[in-house]
């Protein structure tokens, strides 16, 4: 399983979102440094792929335009501390 990020333009949107996502196991996270546009708030959860990503995504923010998805990539012999954060 891949690790995911959901950045949100709001904390409205953030707090929606994981309600949305109640069922999924996930973690309400302060948005990684490298993510610079949001509100603070960032949910991270697991996926099989891209696709099954976008579908959660779909979920948090089915209006679209107010969450934002990466794909974490572990950066340093798998650490997440220090990964990187992909937009799709």
């Amino acid at each position: 399983m891949t690790a995911y990020v959901i950045a949100f333009d709001s904390t409205h949107a953030a707090m929606a979102a994981d309600d949305a996502l109640r069922d999924v196991p996930r973690a309400m996270i302060p948005t990684p440094r490298q993510i610079t546009a949001s509100c603070g708030m960032a949910l991270r959860l697991e996926a099989a792929n891209d696709e099954s990503a976008f579908d959660l995504l779909a979920i948090a923010d089915p209006s679209g335009g107010v969450a934002h998805l990466y794909r974490e990539v572990p950066s340093d012999g798998g650490h997440v501390r220090k990964a990187d954060y992909v937009p799709l």
